[in-house]
């Protein structure tokens, strides 16, 4: 059984200063453009911790592992 991904108040509030957006593709896009998880935090005003802990509860891990795989590679991420 997949566990339900329950969102937080906090996650809600940025997705509604992002409108169209879910939080995860919120969360990934911060990611791909700062490169990092403390600058991407940074830029959506939350913790570096919520960031990692978000990204594990909304199932992003492995989104994000395969990013740093391409931009270590030094490949450009696709345009959605």
């Amino acid at each position: 059984m997949t566990r339900r991904k329950v969102k937080t108040f906090l996650m809600q509030l940025i997705e509604r200063d992002h409108p169209g957006q879910s939080i995860e593709q919120i969360l990934l896009n911060a990611y791909c453009e700062h490169g990092s998880e403390r600058e991407a935090a940074q830029a959506l005003g939350i913790t570096q911790q919520s960031f990692n802990a978000w990204k594990f509860r909304l199932g992003l891990d492995n989104a994000m592992r395969v990013e740093h795989m391409k931009r270590s590679a030094g490949t450009q991420p696709e345009e959605s």
